[in-house]
């Protein structure tokens, strides 16, 4: 899309980076932002630079945090009996929406290809977990990634290389709340029909 003053075609640029925004809505962003509404502009900006100049990682599960601990570590009510290993900081935060009350583990943010999933998660995750598992009496890890090609690999690493330590278990698969039947792949059907369950 041709935007005709460089500077504004810069923070188009920029925005249409962040992922699930294409050119056209990084361009409303950015017209909304700088013409309509100045000052949600500045507010915006000095919002993202107070973030970007003080988060940092939680030492224990790698989430994002203010702090060295982060609010999932800090919390005492929380299950320390399970951590739930997850590929992004995104996925911990929809599995709080669902309500899930143990720990947490975050492999990374973006895990470049699938050839090189085992020796990143090796070299930035995978000791902090067993360091984990082993001092804090950890009963049970469930593996919540995706089924992907990468999930499907994270999910092998993690088995091979945690087996006989602790109970491992992966998320379920099967038919989505509100999903058509029509709409589903048979893998999904399948799995759906053979995890059925009794009632």
């Amino acid at each position: 899309m041709k935007v005709p003053y460089k500077d504004l075609e810069r923070l188009v640029f920029y925005f249409s980076r962040v992922p699930g925004i294409g050119e056209r809505g990084a361009l409303r962003i950015s017209l909304f932002l700088t013409g309509t509404n100045p000052k949600k502009g500045r507010e915006l900006a000095k919002a993202l630079l107070n973030v970007i100049d003080n988060v940092g990682r939680c030492v224990y599960c790698n989430n994002i945090s203010f702090n060295e601990k982060c609010w999932v570590c800090g919390d005492e009510k929380r299950d320390t009996s399970v951590i739930m290993v997850v590929e992004t900081v995104l996925d911990l935060f929809v599995m709080e929406d669902v309500g899930y009350k143990g720990l947490y583990h975050v492999v990374a943010d973006f895990l470049p290809t699938t050839r090189r999933i085992a020796e990143e998660v090796k070299l930035k995750s995978l000791e902090m977990l067993k360091k984990r598992i082993e001092s804090n009496n950890v009963k049970e890890v469930i593996l919540a990634f995706p089924y992907t090609v990468r999930g499907d690999a994270l999910t092998r690493f993690f088995k091979e290389s945690l087996e006989g330590k602790v109970l491992l278990t992966r998320l379920a698969r099967g038919v989505p709340v509100g999903g058509e039947v029509e709409y589903l792949d048979p893998t999904t059907l399948g799995f759906a029909l053979n995890r059925r369950e009794r009632l």
